[in-house]
C-alpha cells in the first residue's frame, strides 16, 4: 500500500505521491525545456504566490540573485531541476519541494528523517532521536556533536546542500540543511560519526525512507489504555479520509476513559483540513473557530487583503473528558494545524518544538521545464493572529520523542 498526501492543510484536492518521479526533458505539455522561460517562471510563481518568500533570515531575492545564472545556464531539465533544489534548500522551508526526484536527491525532512539537530555557533549537536527509527534503534543518542556524516564533515554538507559557502549561510539555511544531512539521500543508508563525551562512536544506520515506508504500510493509528487514560496514537494518516471513521471508533471505545491522550507526534507529511475537521468535530458541541489563513497573492497582485477564518463544527459523538493532544519534532503541518486547533477548543497541547511546516500548501508546475514545486501559498495563523510556525504547546518540553523505557508526554501530563 502507498499512501497518498496532500502535504498541507488545504483540502485535498491534488494528492502527492510518495513515490519518486523520475525527471523527464520537456515540461507537462510537451514544450522543450527553455531555462530562461522556466526560470521567469519559477521566479514569478515564489514572488507571487510564496507565503513566506521574506522573513527573518531569508531574504527571497537575495537567495534568487545567487541562483539566477547558474539556473539559465542549465544544459538540461535535469540540471535545472537541480538547481531549483538548491534554492529551496536556501529557503529553509521543508514545505518548499521541487522534483521530479531522482536516486541522488537528498530525502524530504521530516518524512524522511529520524534525528533533529541544531547548531549553536560552535557545534553540530542531536537534539532529539525519532521514536521507531533506525537511529533510536541503534542507540544514537541525544545531547552529543556530529563529527562527520557519510565521511563528511556536517560544514561540508551544508555546503552541498544549499550550493553555497558556509559563511554565507543565516542560521535558519544552516539549521535547516544540517537536518537534511542527517536525513542523507533518498533511499540510501547513512553513517554517522558522534563525540559523545570524550568518545567517539560511529554508527551505521538506514535509509530514512525505510521508517517512512514501515509507518505508510502500517495501520492508520493505534489505541492503548492506561487505567483512566485513552490514548489515540495518529501514524501519519492525515491525508487518509479513512481515518476520520477509524478515529471515531478508536474514540468510541475509549469512551468510558476520563482522559484522552491524542498522540500527533508521528505526523510528519501533513494531510488535509477535512480530516482534521473529522477528528476535532468530537470535542465541539457548536461551531468554533481553529485556524486562519491569508492568501498572499490576493494582495500582491489583487490588491485587497484576502483573509479567512476556519471553523470547526460538531461531528459525531462528543468526548467528554480531559483532553490532551501531544506534538513534537515530527509533528508537522496539519499535525500542527490540529495542534492550534485543539488549542483554541479548549484542549491541552504537550510537546516539544513542533516541525514549523511553512503555510498551506499548493502544487505548481513550471512553465518550460518538467519541475514541479510544491509551497505554502496560504499564511496560516492560530485564531488569536500567532503565525503557526511561532505556536509552542502549552506545556512545553525540552524533547517529547519516547522510547521503550520512558515517554516524556506521559510524565509531563502526569504531573
Amino acid at each position: 500500500m502507498v499512501r497518498r498526501f496532500l502535504f498541507g492543510s488545504l483540502a485535498a484536492l491534488v494528492l502527492v505521491s510518495a513515490t519518486p518521479i523520475l525527471a523527464q526533458s520537456t515540461d507537462p505539455t510537451g514544450k522543450p525545456f527553455d531555462a530562461s522561460a522556466a526560470w521567469a517562471s519559477f521566479t514569478k510563481l515564489l514572488h507571487e504566490e510564496y507565503g513566506y518568500f521574506d522573513r527573518p533570515g531569508i531574504d527571497g531575492d537575495a537567495i534568487l540573485s545567487a541562483f539566477e545564472q547558474r539556473a539559465k545556464a542549465a544544459r538540461s531539465d535535469k540540471e535545472f531541476i537541480d538547481v531549483l533544489q538548491l534554492v529551496s534548500h536556501n529557503f529553509a522551508d521543508p514545505h518548499f519541494i521541487v522534483g521530479p526526484f531522482d536516486l541522488d536527491d537528498w530525502a524530504i525532512i521530516p518524512t524522511s528523517s529520524d534525528l533533529f539537530g541544531v547548531y549553536d555557533g560552535a557545534a553540530f549537536r542531536i537534539e532529539d532521536v525519532r521514536a521507531g527509527g533506525d537511529a533510536m534503534a541503534k542507540g544514537v543518542p541525544p545531547d552529543v556533536t556530529v563529527l562527520r556524516i557519510d565521511g563528511r564533515t556536517p560544514r561540508a554538507a551544508i555546503e552541498e546542500i544549499t550550493g553555497r559557502p558556509f559563511t554565507a549561510l543565516t542560521a535558519p539555511q544552516i539549521g535547516f540543511a544540517f537536518n537534511v544531512a542527517l536525513a542523507g539521500h533518498r533511499r540510501q543508508p547513512r553513517t554517522l560519526e558522534i563525540l559523545e563525551g570524550r568518545q567517539r562512536r560511529t554508527f551505521a544506520l538506514a535509509a530514512t525512507s525505510d521508517q517512512a515506508n514501515r509507518v505508510a504500510d502500517g495501520p492508520l493509528l493505534d489505541v492503548q489504555r492506561e487505567g483512566a487514560l485513552g490514548i489515540i496514537r495518529v501514524n501519519n494518516s492525515l491525508g487518509e479520509q479513512a481515518l476520520i471513521g477509524q478515529f471515531a471508533q478508536a474514540l468510541a471505545s475509549l469512551n468510558d476513559t476520563t482522559t484522552l491522550l491524542i498522540d500527533l507526534r508521528n505526523t510528519p507529511s501533513g494531510g488535509n483540513t477535512s480530516v482534521a475537521r473529522g477528528i476535532m468535530g468530537h470535542f465541539v458541541d457548536h461551531d468554533r473557530p481553529y485556524q486562519m489563513h491569508v492568501i498572499p497573492y490576493e494582495t500582491r497582485v489583487l490588491g485587497p487583503t484576502r483573509k479567512f477564518v476556519e471553523f470547526v463544527a460538531p461531528y459525531g459523538v462528543r468526548y467528554p473528558g480531559k483532553v490532551y493532544v501531544a506534538g513534537g519534532r515530527w509533528t508537522g503541518s496539519m499535525g500542527e494545524g490540529l495542534m492550534i486547533g485543539f488549542d483554541a477548543i479548549g484542549a491541552t497541547t504537550v510537546g516539544s518544538d513542533l516541525a514549523h511546516l511553512l503555510g498551506a500548501l499548493s502544487n505548481e508546475t513550471i512553465e518550460g521545464s518538467a519541475a514541479k514545486v510544491d509551497l505554502g501559498t496560504e499564511q496560516l495563523f492560530t485564531v488569536t493572529g500567532l503565525p503557526r510556525e511561532a505556536y509552542h504547546p502549552e506545556i512545553l518540553i525540552r524533547r517529547a520523542e519516547r522510547d521503550k523505557a520512558h515517554d516524556p508526554v506521559l510524565t509531563a501530563i502526569a504531573r
